[in-house]
């Protein structure tokens, strides 16, 4: 297990959503603010160099339908090693990546190797760069972006020198897009070799194949937990195809089926946001749908239960501003789909602000939460909670949250007289141990 996250929170930011200048010196100037929620690792989407080719014949069909007529999108790259100008320059992501190490935060960025733009320097470097159709042209995925050719030695070299350019700028690790379509021989060789150049290098696949984090990757995308508590809230996420069953103790029972198939030691990266969500949820972000408490509550899971909590920018002061990862600086509409930092002022981010403060806290100050194992509680699911414990030696902590509009109580092992509680908003544990859970309340409770 990689120890660093077992332990972490990560933070992720998209540069175009994050300010309105959309670029890394505005980012610097809030590193401070994203160190004061208790993040421990800073995740960048991509922002490498862009494909500017004007043929909508080589876009994704999200990128046109978003309407801002731009080639320019994050995930269709041409050149690996250079930083978009929109972004800034190579001084500027210096001066990013100081600020968050002398701030104690490692820096994660996102891959893209499954795809790249029609224009990537690899097509002039290597003949063999884009795998063929039988046919001879060019082979592209379901986003319209030709496809990587993982059989060309040259390739594998220049991918993999691509990370080791990054990692002595300073990268710590690498969130890899679409990574489990990638050959796992490509990865197994890249890993081994960037591991020489940065020991404790973290590797977070986007994806669920065990095989993947057997040894190349430390965490995989909590995919089936991540969307059956967004289902739960706001019957988001079933386009994904991740939340199976009718009911939600159907629903629950398939992540724990699911999660008994990973390798122990692998983590799962548990979200309620991303830059894909974000932007396919649009006006039905479950902050501009939801009273905050709703999030509050699904926030209190993903941070207590065992994995990795990934927070959007935004998230932890309720940011409901409509969120586009298409939009390019340059676009005056863009300012509008950016994070509202204004919410920090108002009670709703506020009281966001305060939980993620705290959640932060007692991940940290707690081994149980980082190392412990975790025992689910199955009693209250029928009425749309979710409860477990967590262990750790002599240490056991009771979590519960409800996730719905609806009053809740179920029978738990623990009552009031043996547990001191930790953080609680509209739950309690009775003296005869049931557990009351208000709508979108939650418990978490350490036994004496």
């Amino acid at each position: 297990m990689n120890e660093f996250l077992s332990k972490a929170v990560v933070y992720q930011i998209v540069l175009r959503n994050f300010t309105r200048d959309g670029n890394f010196r505005a980012a610097t100037e809030m590193l401070d603010h994203v160190r004061s929620i208790g993040v421990d690792a800073v995740y960048l989407s991509p922002f490498v160099e862009m494909d500017r080719d004007m043929d909508e014949s080589g876009w994704s069909p999200r990128q046109i339908e978003s309407g801002y007529h731009t080639p320019k999108n994050p995930y269709r790259i041409s050149d690996y090693d250079r930083i978009d100008p929109e972004y800034g320059t190579d001084a500027d992501f210096a001066v990013f990546n100081d600020r968050a190490h002398a701030l104690g935060m490692r820096v994660f960025m996102d891959l893209v190797y499954l795809h790249c733009g029609p224009n990537n320097v690899m097509k002039d470097r290597f003949p063999d760069a884009f795998q063929r159709n039988p046919d001879g042209t060019v082979r592209t995925t379901q986003w319209r972006f030709p496809f990587v050719n993982f059989e060309s030695k040259d390739v594998r070299r220049y991918l993999i020198g691509s990370m080791l350019h990054w990692i002595r700028l300073g990268c710590d690790g690498f969130r890899c897009d679409v990574g489990y379509r990638v050959p796992l021989d490509f990865w197994r060789e890249a890993v081994a070799e960037c591991l020489k150049a940065r020991p404790g290098l973290a590797m977070i696949l986007e994806g669920i194949d065990p095989a993947y984090l057997e040894d190349a990757f430390d965490a995989y995308y909590a995919w089936p937990w991540s969307f059956t508590l967004r289902n739960a809230l706001c019957a988001s996420g079933q386009h994904f195809g991740h939340v199976q069953g009718t009911t939600f103790p159907e629903k629950m029972e398939h992540v724990r089926a699911f999660e008994a198939t990973m390798p122990p030691d692998a983590l799962g990266m548990c979200f309620l946001d991303n830059h894909d969500t974000a932007a396919d949820d649009w006006e039905n972000r479950f902050d501009r749908i939801l009273p905050v408490e709703a999030g509050n509550a699904a926030f209190v899971l993903t941070f207590l239960r065992r994995g990795i909590p990934l927070v959007f920018s935004g998230n932890e002061i309720a940011d409901n501003a409509l969120s586009t990862f298409f939009a390019a600086v340059e676009d005056l509409g863009r300012a509008r789909k950016t994070v509202d930092w204004a919410r920090a002022l108002q009670p709703a981010g506020q009281k966001r602000l305060r939980l993620i403060r705290e959640l932060s806290r007692l991940r940290h100050e707690n081994p149980v939460f980082a190392n412990g194992s975790q025992n689910w509680i199955t009693s209250g699911e029928a009425q749309g909670t979710v409860a477990f414990e967590r262990h750790l030696g002599d240490q056991a902590v009771f979590v519960a949250a409800n996730l719905t509009s609806a009053p809740a109580e179920f029978p738990v092992s623990v009552a009031s007289a043996s547990v001191v509680l930790l953080l609680a908003d509209g739950g309690e544990i009775s003296a005869n141990g049931l557990c009351r859970l208000s709508p979108y309340g939650f418990v978490v409770a350490r036994s004496l």
